[in-house]
C-alpha cells in the first residue's frame, strides 16, 4: 500500500492506523495502529494466506490544528490489479552513419501510468531498460546491426508495477547486405523485411565515396532485393534502405543499417604463380608447395598432375591462405609433372605456372659401388645449385642408422658410392636452390645384401634365450610375418611384424606348454621375401 501525505499548517500526531476487510460480507477491523506517521508506504503481510482474497483498506490520522484534534479517514480502495494500456513501438531504426539503434513510441495515457520496461532479444538477458519514462530511446548495443536483424519490444507498468504482457509487437530491424559482382560491374542489395507493421513501399539510399547519401530508387513491399547496375569503376559505396508504414494519418518509416564500404573496380586477374617446391616429405608423400602473387585476386588456383603421356589430372584446389598440399596418390618412386591453372574471380582461367617435377632416385649395384641416379630438378627460376646425397647403413633394415650427408656434393644427377662394411644402405638425394632457400628432397632406396637367415631351434620361457627371432644380413623384422602352429596344427601364435619376437605365448597372452612347435615364415630381404618352415622346441 502507497499514500501521499500532503503538508500544511496543521500537524498529523502520533502514528497511522490501518483498516481492511477481505470480503464484502466481512466488517472493517484494525491491522495496524503503529505505523510511524512520516511512513508513505505499509506491506500488509500474509495478506493472502491460505488463499487469496478481496481486500480493501483505509486509513485513520489525527491532525493538530491550533488547540483542537481532528480524526480523519482516508477513501476506502481496493487491490489495484489492472494492467495499463498496451505500449507499443512506434518503429525501430538503424541510424545508416553511426549504426545506432532508435527506438520511439506515443506516450501512454493510463492515469496511473509509472514507467517503460524495454527488450532486446539478441542479448542473453533480454532486458534493455527498466523503469524508462522517456517515449525516445537509443540502444548502443554491443551487437551490430550490419550482422544480423535485431528484435525488440516493449511493455508498460502502473504505480502499482503491474505490467502488461510483452511480447505481442515484436519489431526487428532490416538488415541489409550486399557484395559486388566484378565480373558484371554491378552490386546486389538483399535485405530482411520490417517487422512490427505493413510496409508500404522501400527507398533505397546510395552513397559514393565521401559524397551524402542520394535516393537512387524506390520498389514494393513484396520485394526485398535490388541490383544496382549504376556503378562505375573505381569508388567505394555505401547504401541503406528506408521502410514506410502504409498509415494514412502518421508519416513513420525504418532505417536499416547501412553495409559495410564496397570498392568496384577491375580486379586484379593472377599471374606469376608459382610452385615453390615439389620435396617428397617426412609421410613419404609428394609435397607441393605454391606461392601466390599477393597483388592478385583468386577465384581459384587448381592443381594438376601429369604422368608421361596421360591426360592432366586434377587434384587440389588450393583455398583461402592455404599454401601446402601433400598427394597422397602419387607414387613417389615415379616421376609426377605438377603444374597450376589460376582463375580470376570471374572463373576465368587467366594463369598458368611452369611445370614442377619430383625428384626419382634409383640405385644399381655394381661390385663394390652403388650407382645412384636421379631425375634433375626443374621447378626454381634461377635453377638448381647443387645436390647433396644422404646415406644410412645398418646390418639389417631396423638398425639402420641416423642418415647423414656424404661428400661430394655435386651439380650432376649421378654419382657413385663405394659400399661399406654394412649390410643394408639407403640414401636420398637433396636439391638446393640457386639464390634461394629452396630445398627438394627425393624418395629413398636402399641395396641390401642378403645372405643366410638364422635363427634358434628353441625358446625357454624362463631362461636366457626368452625370445625367437630371425637374424641376418638385410632383414627388415618390420615385414617379416610368422604363424605358429602345435603339433595337431592349431594357431597358436602369429604376427605381420616381427619386431619383438615371439616370446612363446599365444594369441590370448597365456603361455604354450613346453614342447615342439611348428612355424611358417615369410622373411623380407628388401626385394626379396624368403620363405621358412621349421621347427621351435619351448622349454620352460
Amino acid at each position: 500500500m502507497f499514500w501521499q501525505i500532503y503538508p500544511d499548517t496543521c500537524t498529523l500526531l502520533n502514528t497511522l492506523k490501518i483498516y481492511g476487510r477481505d470480503a464484502i460480507t466481512q466488517s472493517f477491523f484494525g491491522i495496524d495502529s503503529g505505523i510511524i506517521s512520516n511512513n508513505k508506504n505499509y506491506q500488509h503481510i500474509n495478506a493472502n494466506v491460505p488463499s487469496t482474497k478481496d481486500w480493501k483498506y483505509f486509513l485513520a490520522y489525527q491532525i493538530l490544528c491550533g488547540a483542537d484534534t481532528f480524526t480523519f479517514y482516508t477513501d476506502t480502495l481496493a487491490i489495484d490489479d489492472i494492467k495499463p494500456d498496451s505500449s507499443i513501438l512506434d518503429s525501430v531504426s538503424v541510424d545508416p552513419i553511426s549504426n545506432q539503434i532508435y527506438l520511439g513510441w506515443t506516450s501512454n495515457k493510463t492515469a496511473d501510468f509509472s514507467a517503460y520496461y524495454l527488450y532486446n532479444y539478441d542479448r542473453p538477458d533480454p532486458r534493455l531498460i527498466e523503469n524508462y519514462k522517456d517515449t525516445f530511446y537509443i540502444d548502443n548495443s554491443p551487437i551490430d546491426p550490419r550482422t544480423k536483424s535485431l528484435s525488440y519490444d516493449i511493455t508498460s507498468s502502473d504505480s502499482c508495477d503491474n505490467r502488461k504482457d510483452y511480447g505481442n509487437y515484436l519489431h526487428k530491424t532490416i538488415w541489409l547486405s550486399a557484395n559486388i559482382d566484378t565480373c558484371n560491374n554491378k552490386i546486389n542489395l538483399q535485405w530482411t523485411k520490417y517487422v512490427g507493421w505493413q510496409t508500404k513501399q522501400y527507398y533505397l539510399y546510395k552513397k559514393v565515396n565521401f559524397g551524402a547519401y542520394q535516393l537512387i530508387d524506390s520498389i514494393g513491399s513484396a520485394t526485398q532485393n535490388y541490383s544496382d547496375i549504376n556503378i562505375s569503376k573505381n569508388n567505394s559505396y555505401n547504401y541503406f534502405i528506408r521502410a514506410t508504414k502504409l498509415d494514412l494519418f502518421r508519416n513513420i518509416g525504418s532505417s536499416s543499417n547501412a553495409t559495410y564500404t564496397l570498392n568496384s573496380g577491375k580486379t586484379n586477374s593472377p599471374k606469376n604463380t608459382l610452385i615453390k617446391q615439389v620435396s617428397v616429405n617426412n609421410n613419404n608423400k609428394v609435397e607441393i608447395q605454391i606461392d601466390r602473387n599477393i597483388s592478385s585476386d583468386y577465384g581459384e588456383i587448381g592443381l594438376f598432375r601429369v604422368h608421361q603421356n596421360e591426360s592432366p589430372v586434377f587434384l587440389h584446389s588450393y583455398l583461402n591462405n592455404e599454401t601446402v598440399y601433400e598427394d597422397i596418390s602419387g607414387d613417389i618412386n615415379v616421376g609426377h609433372n605438377y603444374y597450376l591453372l589460376s582463375k580470376n574471380v570471374c572463373g576465368i582461367v587467366s594463369d598458368s605456372s611452369n611445370w614442377s617435377n619430383n625428384i626419382v632416385l634409383t640405385l644399381s649395384n655394381n661390385n663394390s659401388s652403388n650407382e645412384l641416379n636421379w631425375l634433375r630438378y626443374f621447378t626454381w627460376n634461377m635453377g638448381v645449385d647443387f645436390y647433396v646425397i644422404y646415406r644410412a647403413s645398418g646390418n639389417t633394415i631396423n638398425d639402420l642408422s641416423t642418415f647423414v650427408a656424404i661428400n661430394p656434393i655435386t651439380k650432376d644427377s649421378n654419382i657413385i658410392v663405394q659400399e661399406n662394411e654394412y649390410a643394408v644402405d639407403c640414401y636420398y638425394v637433396e636439391a638446393h636452390e640457386k639464390t634461394g632457400a629452396g630445398i627438394s628432397k627425393s624418395n629413398e632406396v636402399c641395396y641390401i645384401k642378403t645372405g643366410n637367415v638364422y635363427y634358434p631351434n628353441a625358446l625357454s620361457v624362463y631362461g636366457i634365450n626368452k625370445t625367437f627371432n630371425f637374424s641376418g644380413q638385410g632383414i627388415d623384422l618390420s615385414k617379416t610375418n610368422m604363424l605358429v602352429y602345435n603339433r595337431w596344427g592349431q594357431l597358436e601364435w602369429n604376427s605381420n611384424n616381427m619386431l619383438l619376437g615371439w616370446d612363446g605365448k599365444n594369441n590370448g597372452g597365456d603361455y604354450v606348454p613346453s614342447g615342439v612347435y611348428f612355424f611358417i615364415a615369410k622373411v623380407n630381404q628388401g626385394e626379396k621375401t624368403i620363405e621358412i618352415h621349421g621347427n621351435i622346441t619351448v622349454l620352460e
